[in-house]
Order: structure tokens, then sequence, then C-alpha cells
């Protein structure tokens, strides 16, 4: 698992979650490194403590891109790239790319998602809605119907009294001519 980001704390986080991932920092590193089959593949884009850098800069993640997509890489066909910048347009331009090439890549901007995804922790399950399920049993067992549609006004009753649209007509006239 390669990690491409120039941030220490993101570094510390992942390094927690894949001890066995290798950091790297710079791209001119990252591409060096990419000689190598990789698995997974985590890169940054704007990197030199630099936020939303020009996607045409040699210093980027998007310039990793391009090396990859330029030539022949078969070792790393198999590989699965995650962009994990939050330089929304950039890391959009960079999964696109990779796709069209046909390497497996998708955005995944780093913080409590990643970290969840990494954990290989099941997914938290909803809370169980208990009080509904009590008092639809209950009413099951009272024989009571279930509440569908909201209960009729008192004017739909027919002897309504100074109150919705019928109010003050009597026997079609209206009242006080």
């Amino acid at each position: 698992m390669l990690f491409l980001d120039d941030d220490p704390r993101r570094a510390e986080v992942f390094l927690d979650r894949c001890p066995q991932a290798v950091w790297i920092t710079r791209a001119d590193a990252c591409i060096g490194r990419l000689a190598e089959p990789w698995d997974e593949v985590h890169l940054d884009h704007d990197l030199n403590g630099e936020r939303f850098v020009d996607v045409m800069r040699d210093d980027c993640g998007m310039a990793v891109v391009r090396w990859l997509c330029c030539g022949d890489r078969e070792h790393l066909r198999e590989a699965r790239f995650f962009i994990h910048s939050h330089n929304f347009a950039a890391a959009s331009l960079m999964v696109e790319c990779l796709l069209r090439n046909g390497y497996a890549a998708e955005y995944r901007p780093f913080g409590y998602d990643l970290v969840d995804f990494l954990s290989f922790a099941p997914p938290p399950t909803r809370p169980a809605r208990v009080w509904g399920r009590i008092v639809a049993l209950w009413r099951r067992l009272a024989g009571r119907p279930r509440l569908t549609e909201p209960p009729a006004t008192r004017y739909d009753e027919g002897g309504s009294r100074g109150r919705g649209p019928r109010a003050g007509m009597e026997n079609g006239s209206e009242a006080g001519r």
C-alpha cells in the first residue's frame, strides 16, 4: 500500500490503521516507487504544504496521474487508486483520468470516512425503533386499526358550526342578508 501525502497528521492516522503502508511526501518519489507493483495507491493532490495548486504543476498528485496515463504500466493495472485530496476539482480530474485510462480509481476525501473504511469494522446498525414496534404490536393485539390516514376534520362530518368553508351558510343561502 502506497500513501502519497505531505501532511504528517494524515500520515500518522493512516499509518496507525495500515502500518504496512509506505508513506511518500513528494510526487517524484511516488513516481519512483510506482516502478514496483502495488495493490493500493492512495494519492493526495496538493503537496508541499500548499492548497489548491494548479494541476499542471510537476509537484502535485496530478503529476503522478499523468505519469501513470502516459505509458504502459501493466504492473499497476490491478491496483486500486484512492484519491483522498480535499481539492475536489483536482481530485475529480485525477479520478477521471485514471478511469479513462483503465485504472480502478475512486474519490474518498481523507477524514473520518476513510479511517472507518480502513478499520474494517462492520458498519454501525441503526437503533431499533422499539417504541414504534411496541405500539404497533399493542394496536394489533387490541384490534385497533393502524393509523394510515389522518382523521377527518369536524366540518367534513356535516354538522359544522362556524368552522370550515361553509360557515355561515344555511340551506345554500348566505346568513345575514
